[in-house]
């Protein structure tokens, strides 16, 4: 854009030259002779000749007359006093301060001279052929020997601002230019749109591979960052992971130990009670081993009906016994990493069915990405406590029993699931009763 913006500027520059091209003209063409070799002729011809000669050298675009009285003052600009001096020279006993030059458009100039000059080139001139062509009036006054002056007025075609030549010449230029601006664009953004797709599906939690490092300096030292930025977060991800195993695994040896010393107390009550902790540890460990290990498997991403993983898991709850229920769904192609979300939807539809009666499930989409909502018909959860219900191993229930109120990692698993999928997880208590939990996830890069 800015190459057109600088030919779009030298082109004007070089319109608004055009009284150079004028000054040009006249010097190499006959304007220039005839005022010198006329000048000559008068200035050594008696008087009563002077104006004869003048209208023998007279023709179809030019005229002469010879007056006793001066030109009007007139300021030259830079154009008419290069043409005063060049005029000085070749008169030789003429100053250029003495000589008076004007150009000006001829439809402007008042002179008669100039009027039948103008009428005389209209009549000569085809103005139907569309000439990109206009006329300007060049006035020459020189100072004669006796005091008089001689003026010689000359008509001069020249080419107009805004003629055919200069238009075709501006829309090729500023074709060309900006054919070579698209093309250079394309190729500087086709790399920085194939590295905001990649940083788009990586935020969604994908395994993508290593970017090519090619394009421009600038782009090839961001994708390359990029490279480097996905292995420390895949590295940093891993170790977490490995991290949260080991202690998991390593706590189920004493976990064992504890159980076993604990058939050893004679408390029933004191017993029962251990028994029962131990138990709900060895429930967190297990679902701590069991969560790590499936996100360290890294599962790929997978085009999946949503509608179908829905349906199968409203289908294994009611071969369980549960009441679940979807509405028709529409046919939803989406990718994602299917066991991953299958899991996220049916922690939400286990916390329903465990709390409320029942559970309904709803699929839509939208211009905005995918929306699946959640509903129960049990007592919700009190406002200023939904967001601690997403905190890993947080209970709500107030019996704090496994079997009635789990071990507090579902919700946060499944917010974990969603928010790797470029997602969100939001609960909230609907007016008419019961808790609404809704996943919306982006659409596909």
């Amino acid at each position: 854009m800015v190459a057109l913006a600088v030919a779009q500027v030298a082109l004007f520059i070089t319109l608004r030259g055009q009284q150079d091209v004028v000054v040009d003209g006249v010097v190499h063409g006959q304007a220039l002779n005839l005022t010198v070799t006329l000048a000559r002729l008068v200035d050594t011809s008696p008087p009563a000749e002077s104006q004869r000669l003048a209208d023998a050298f007279g023709t179809r675009q030019s005229c002469a007359y010879v007056s006793a009285a001066p030109p009007a003052d007139h300021k030259m600009n830079a154009s008419e006093s290069r043409l005063a001096h060049l005029l000085a020279e070749r008169l030789h006993q003429v100053e250029a301060r003495q000589l008076q030059i004007t150009i000006e458009p001829l439809a402007r100039s008042a002179h008669p001279c100039d009027q039948d000059v103008a009428a005389s080139k209209l009549a000569g001139n085809d103005t139907s052929s569309g000439k990109p062509f206009r006329v300007v009036a060049l006035a020459m006054h020189v100072p004669l020997k006796d005091g008089r002056w001689l003026t010689v007025r000359t008509a001069i075609d020249v080419p107009g601002f805004w003629n055919r030549a200069a238009i075709l010449s501006f829309l090729f230029s500023s074709l060309a230019v900006a054919a070579v601006v698209v093309v250079v664009i394309r190729s500087q953004t086709s790399s920085l749109s194939e590295l905001a797709i990649a940083s788009e599906r990586l935020g969604r939690g994908e395994v993508i591979p290593p970017l090519a490092v090619n394009g421009p300096a600038e782009v090839a030292a961001t994708r390359q960052a990029f490279n480097t930025m996905q292995e420390r977060l895949s590295q940093f991800f891993r170790d977490r992971l490995r991290l949260l195993a080991s202690i998991s695994h390593d706590l189920r040896t004493p976990l064992t130990t504890l159980r076993l010393k604990a058939e050893f107390i004679e408390d029933d009550v004191v017993r029962e009670d251990l028994v029962k902790t131990i138990e709900e540890l060895t429930l967190i460990c297990e679902a701590t081993l069991a969560f790590t290990r499936a996100e360290a498997v890294g599962e790929e991403t997978k085009l999946v009906a949503l509608d179908e993983l829905v349906y199968d898991i409203v289908s294994e709850f009611r071969m369980a016994g549960s009441n679940v229920s979807a509405e028709p769904l529409p046919s939803t192609g989406y990718p994602c990493r299917p066991v991953a979300l299958k899991r996220a939807v049916r922690n939400l539809v286990e916390n329903a069915t465990r709390y409320g009666s029942s559970a309904r499930l709803r699929l839509e989409r939208s211009s905005d990405g995918i929306l699946l909502s959640v509903e129960d018909d049990g007592p919700g959860i009190p406002e200023d406590q939904i967001e601690d219900a997403f905190k890993p191993f947080v209970r709500l229930e107030a019996s704090r029993s496994t079997e009635t109120g789990g071990i507090g990692l579902g919700l946060s698993i499944a917010r974990n699931i969603i928010v790797a999928h470029g997602g969100s997880l939001v609960v909230f208590n609907r007016p008419s009763g019961g808790l609404s939990a809704e996943i919306r996830l982006p659409n596909a890069a």
